[in-house]
């Protein structure tokens, strides 16, 4: 199934910016979504919904809303996952630079805008990362904790002691070499994406400070879910580009404090030992994310309680990934395919 509607006459002239914004079971949050990119001070683009095959009111809700207007196209698809849309969504952009956008995040009225003039001053650019932060709406474990993660990013970010690793404005020659998205990740997509961006030698430009926020879930039981779910969804990326390492970050500590509590019944020094040792891990975490954190952090209590953040996550995701590694093993087993849809 697919379905386009053009609301309003499209301009004869190809707008420079073409906006991608994928939608699933959005209905509620799309009137917001599409008020952000009205905000956009840049004006010279186009934009194109994108509905994923929702089965709520999300393609009634879409078509309503851009009844009228010319600068919109509205596109319904069988679902397929977010990388489908998003390459439905670049199959139709006319733009020379696509930005792909999110329902669940505020950006700055200059957002495009600050694209746009660092890909002109970047010629050999092919994407621009445009820092950001989460949105916080009330103080919790978790948001302070996310808070560090983020301000540790942009200090090494801004002292070139780590490179740009997203970036969701590119230019639309690079993404019709590399044939888009990866179809078959549900999770990791943007990840796969820039990575073979940065394996074909394309340049990235970095548009440092906060150019928009991220609504990001509130509470600590929530991002477990979350992460759960994201490392049983994530692993079918980790696999295609063999970061194993990544995976071990979590695997490791998660199997090891499993291992390290049986032991304590049976050989209880060395049992305690690997515990020891994986807690001692979680604390060096937390130091190094003072040391260079400590300056922009303003309640250091929550350098005390990022342990178990990191805990939690940890075993999160680990538990997430076992779960895959079960699942592709038992499917592969019985001659089956893998993919984010049956995982």
């Amino acid at each position: 199934m697919q379905m386009t509607t053009r609301p309003g006459e499209l301009g004869k002239e190809a707008p420079r910016v073409s906006i991608v914004l994928p939608l699933y079971n959005s209905s509620n949050a799309l009137t917001s979504a599409l008020s952000e990119l009205d905000r956009q001070s840049y004006v010279d683009r186009e934009i194109i919904l994108v509905d994923d095959g929702s089965t709520d009111s999300t393609w009634e809700r879409a078509t309503t809303l851009s009844s009228g207007r010319g600068d919109v196209l509205v596109v319904r698809t069988n679902h397929g996952g977010p990388s489908h849309a998003r390459n439905e969504g670049l199959a139709r952009a006319r733009g020379e630079i696509i930005f792909f956008s999110e329902s669940d995040c505020v950006y700055d009225p200059a957002y495009l805008q600050r694209a746009v003039d660092a890909l002109d001053s970047r010629p050999d650019a092919a994407a621009v990362c445009l820092t950001g932060a989460p949105l916080i709406t009330r103080r919790t474990l978790a948001t302070s904790c996310i808070d560090i993660e983020n301000k540790v990013q942009h200090r090494l970010l801004d002292e070139g002691k780590i490179e740009p690793f997203y970036a969701w404005v590119f230019r639309r020659i690079a993404l019709v070499k590399l044939g888009g998205f990866d179809d078959r990740l549900f999770q990791g997509e943007d990840r796969d994406l820039f990575r073979r961006l940065k394996n074909a030698n394309y340049s990235v430009a970095l548009v440092p400070g906060v150019n928009w926020r991220h609504v990001r879930d509130q509470t600590l039981s929530q991002l477990a879910d979350k992460w759960f779910t994201r490392g049983r969804t994530r692993l079918l990326y980790l696999i295609k580009h063999r970061r194993l390492m990544e995976m071990a970050k979590s695997l490791l500590p998660f199997w090891g404090t499993v291992l390290g509590l049986i032991l304590l019944v049976w050989l209880p020094l060395l049992g305690a030992g690997i515990l020891a040792l994986i807690a001692a891990l979680f604390v060096g975490r937390t130091i190094e994310m003072a040391r260079i954190s400590w300056p922009d952090v303003e309640r250091k209590r929550t350098f005390l309680e990022y342990p178990l953040f990191i805990l939690v996550r940890n075993f999160s995701t680990a538990l997430g990934y076992s779960l895959a590694v079960v699942t592709i093993l038992k499917r592969r087993i019985q001659g089956k395919e893998v993919g984010w849809e049956n995982l």
